[in-house]
């Protein structure tokens, strides 16, 4: 099967570092790709694959421009830039296929389709992945004005509601012309079938892979939490809208008992278009601590040195994090709004209704003790759920399985896993 790929991978974390772990785990399976891309470099170990043609075509923006030089103007000029460099791809993508027909076009990440919606006659089947859904944000972004307005101008924030309202419409539009749209989880699918009236047949669930870790990282973090005299817990997420981040902060509070017992630290920075990192003066420093952003290799000894995993959110389809922190070992405390943790079972998942602070508290306070009484077991155990829900081979087959689905021109949804 021969495809085209639209959708940036990267050398980093998150839905870049995603994309690329699973190009790579579908590059193994000897399927061949033609990769459209415009900005992030391509990571080396795939450039060593025969069955990879990679098409560049420069973005125009950057970093440390005029343009780019503040979160608000960035966020603008970078989604016309994506958006221009998108269709000058997509024209590419249109010329390719007319000398070298493609089986399917796989979109990652990107929901909106914009020149290929308008060539779909000139194209093979197109499968979209989307990681973001606009209709779940705008909702959110206007359920949390009031908190997010002790932090942000009117004017940015009433702004960005009306683009996002804007790209619910859009989104809603374009997600009628894929044969294929698959989801980050069965959560995501139901979201985007209510707001954007998806039908089911058309729809498939593919969580995102996630590597193991090597039997020494697995050694030392395992050392490291034997000798550990407190408990650690993470919230490693954006300090934006929807994350659940006032939640956190009221732990913070609630756990003031538990000073020298428990540390909750914080990481990750805000988004261009939501800040919530005014509200961060209001952690509890008996309890919490704020490291802002890390890189790769700090987030991954983050992990290391960590018991659990504090995903609050009130609205997340996703959660690449889930994932992550599963295979470091750590138990994940979750909202019942996560995506990724919805395939979870045992004693490292303890969820909780979104919203529900007092259940909140509760399960930390019981996975507290717990920890306390057996870490090693529900590390191993942590590490078990992660090889058997996010394995990137898995990942691959099943949707190479999509595409080939999609390709073939018809319906098979009873004889295809959904992963």
């Amino acid at each position: 099967m021969r495809i085209a790929w639209i959708g940036g991978v990267s050398n980093g974390g998150g839905v870049g570092g995603i994309g690329a772990l699973t190009l790579y785990s579908v590059l193994q399976m000897g399927t061949q790709v033609d990769y459209y891309h415009s900005s992030d470099p391509i990571p080396d170990y795939l450039l060593e694959y025969s069955n990879l043609n990679v098409v560049v075509t420069p973005s125009w923006w950057d970093w440390g421009k005029w343009y780019s030089n503040k979160p608000f103007t960035a966020f603008i000029s970078s989604t016309v830039a994506r958006t221009q460099s998108y269709n000058k791809l997509c024209i590419k993508v249109i010329e390719n296929h007319e000398n070298e027909p493609y089986d399917c076009i796989f979109q990652f990440s990107q929901t909106e389709l914009f020149r290929l919606g308008r060539n779909l006659d000139k194209l093979p089947p197109i499968v979209v992945y989307p990681c973001v859904h606009a209709g779940g944000e705008y909702y959110w972004h206007g359920q949390e004005k009031d908190y997010a307005l002790q932090v942000e101008s009117y004017f940015k924030h009433y702004l960005i509601r009306y683009f996002l309202g804007y790209r619910t419409w859009l989104q809603k539009r374009e997600l009628k012309k894929p044969t294929l749209v698959i989801g980050m989880s069965h959560r995501f699918n139901n979201l985007i079938s209510k707001d954007y009236e998806i039908e089911a047949t058309r729809q498939r669930v593919l969580y995102h892979p996630i590597r193991s870790q090597d039997k020494d990282v697995v050694s030392q973090s395992d050392l490291a939490a034997q000798d550990r005299k407190t408990v650690k817990l993470l919230f490693v997420s954006r300090m934006s809208v929807r994350k659940g981040l006032q939640y956190v902060i009221e732990l913070s509070h609630r756990l003031d008992d538990l000073a020298g017992q428990v540390e909750i630290h914080l990481i990750g920075g805000s988004t261009q278009w939501s800040d919530y990192s005014g509200h961060l003066k209001d952690l509890n420093p008996n309890t919490a601590k704020y490291i802002k952003s890390m890189n790769r290799t700090e987030i991954a000894e983050a992990y290391s040195n960590a018991d659990a995993l504090l995903i609050p959110s009130v609205y997340e389809p996703g959660g690449i994090v889930v994932g992550e922190a599963l295979s470091y070992g750590l138990c994940i405390v979750a909202s019942n709004a996560i995506g990724s943790a919805e395939v979870l079972e045992g004693n490292i998942i303890r969820e909780f209704p979104a919203g529900d602070m007092d259940r909140f508290e509760q399960e930390v306070r019981k996975l507290v003790i717990d920890l306390n009484a057996d870490r090693q077991s529900l590390r191993a155990e942590a590490r078990a759920q992660c090889r058997k829900h996010f394995s990137p081979d898995d990942v691959a087959k099943t949707l190479i399985a999509y595409l080939q689905e999609a390709s073939e021109g018809n319906s098979r949804v009873s004889s295809l896993p959904q992963h």
